[in-house]
Order: structure tokens, then C-alpha cells, then sequence
């Protein structure tokens, strides 16, 4: 019992320790290893409950979370209205807008 894994046998050990009528009393280590299991089992169940919060909390929320595809297709969507009917060129460096040559100024 020097791991701080519990094993699924020394698990089971000790649930039928505890259920045992005729054992009344418990070794220092054993009372370790059941109090040890206990904070394991307490700390999962915390977890669990977080977690199930989460998920509660993404399922009710009036936005759901979007996926990848609709994400790019959005992007996308953006980029090309951003982009307009623009066919290359020169572009102008503050605006980002196609640079219109109207001729040679004297």
C-alpha cells in the first residue's frame, strides 16, 4: 500500500474490510489507505460536478458554440466582403483601396 494509486483490488479489499462484521478494528496503514481513497473519491466527484456545470452552462447558453466549418465559412464570408470586386494592383497603404492611375501630373 505505499503507491498513491489506488489498485481496483486493494479498492475492493477495502470496501469488504469495511462491510466485514467480525473486524472491528483497522492498522494505522489500512486507516491511511481508506482515508486516502475517501479524498480520491471526494476529489472526483468535485471534478465531476465542475464538469457537469460546465456542460450545463454551454447547453443553456443562448449562443452555442459554432464549429469549425461554419467558423471558416464565416471567415471567408468576411474576407470576401472585405474584398469587393478588387483584381490586383497597386493598393493604397493607409486605405487598403485599389489606387486609381488618372494620368501623368505636370
Amino acid at each position: 500500500m505505499t503507491s498513491t494509486t489506488p489498485t481496483a483490488g486493494g479498492i475492493l479489499a477495502a470496501a469488504a474490510a469495511l462491510q466485514d462484521p467480525n473486524r472491528a478494528t483497522f492498522t494505522r496503514a489500512e486507516v491511511a489507505y481508506l482515508m486516502h481513497l475517501a479524498y480520491l473519491s471526494g476529489g472526483t466527484a468535485r471534478q465531476q460536478g465542475d464538469l457537469n456545470e460546465l456542460h450545463h452552462t454551454w447547453a443553456t447558453h443562448p449562443h452555442q458554440r459554432i464549429t469549425a466549418e461554419q467558423r471558416i465559412a464565416e471567415r471567408i464570408a468576411e474576407m470576401a466582403a472585405a474584398g469587393g470586386d478588387y483584381r490586383g494592383g497597386e493598393v493604397d497603404w493607409e486605405t487598403g483601396r485599389p489606387v486609381r492611375h488618372l494620368g501623368a501630373v505636370a
